[in-house]
């Protein structure tokens, strides 16, 4: 790997400033780079995510790949707002642009639109599917394995839900300082109702947790959970089509972060739209 052919970039996501919200590291110039090498260069920057660019530039769609420091994910939420944002400062020319992210097994719809001193990004991360919903027996144990007490249950069940990545929404109606990962074989919980990550979402504050599988590491705003938690709350009657709203995280971790959603309706099909705010903090130079 020529490291000094690789160009990039860190922003922050989801941000209502610099130095908040989730960071994120875009790399660029990547189409000769291997999938160990992005792996590695996950590894080196021990974000969350990170964002690989591997069309040149000015070429639609814009072909990404998106990893965290274990695999390869077909899709994720806040490197695709990052992404639209640098896409934007790079190559942007108007107030307000159209990109077309193509991932592994997804195509998003992003618009980017310059504000002063950052970008706000929006994505379409299109109809959610609602995958099944978790018994009492599961729900018990789900609980359980997420440290929360009965008292914090809301009276709705955890469902499983997607826009692209599958997840376990937990609603609660208190509690959620006390929400972890406590078992060490969470991953294989989840795996029984064919869900990829957690997310606890308090349904009165519109607050949400969510953590690698080992619990090792909360991640700050996550986009991709935010569509099925928007998708979630708009079932259960809590909040309306066309009603813009706002769903926090990362207080936990001292990064507090606010995630802009709306459930739009097209042709009688429901769309969900998530968008944040991005400040570019640096660009970041290889050694040969």
């Amino acid at each position: 790997m020529e490291l000094h052919s690789i160009k990039a970039k860190l922003v922050d996501v989801f941000a209502s400033s610099k130095l908040a919200g989730n960071g994120l590291t875009i790399f660029w110039n990547c189409s000769d780079i291997t999938e160990q090498d992005m792996l590695s260069l996950t590894r080196e920057m021990r974000q969350f995510e990170s964002i690989f660019v591997l069309s040149e530039p000015g070429t639609s769609p814009v072909r990404a790949r998106i990893f965290t420091m274990e695999e390869e994910l077909d899709f994720a939420g806040h490197p695709l707002i990052g992404l639209a944002a640098h896409l934007h400062e790079e190559y942007g020319s108007e107030a307000t642009h159209h990109w077309t992210i193509q991932l592994n097994k997804k195509q998003v719809e992003m618009i980017s639109t310059q504000q002063e001193g950052f970008i706000t990004a929006e994505m379409n991360q299109g109809t959610p599917e609602f995958l099944g919903v978790l018994d009492e027996q599961s729900r018990v144990e789900v609980f359980n394995a997420l440290n929360l007490p009965e008292s914090s249950r809301a009276d709705m069940p955890c469902q499983v839900v997607s826009t692209g990545l599958d997840y376990l929404i937990v609603p609660i109606t208190s509690g959620i300082e006390h929400a972890k990962i406590s078992i060490p074989d969470f991953e294989a919980l989840l795996e029984q109702h064919k869900a990829k990550f957690v997310y606890v979402l308090d349904i009165n504050t519109f607050e949400g947790r969510t953590w690698n599988n080992e619990g090792t590491v909360e991640d700050i705003a996550t986009g991709s959970a935010a569509g099925p938690a928007a998708a979630f709350l708009h079932q259960a009657g809590l909040v309306k089509t066309r009603q813009s709203f706002q769903i926090s995280q990362g207080r936990f971790v001292s990064r507090p972060s606010k995630i802009n959603c709306l459930v739009s309706d097209q042709e009688s099909e429901l769309e969900i739209l998530i968008s944040g705010d991005v400040h570019s903090i640096a660009n970041i130079h290889f050694s040969s």
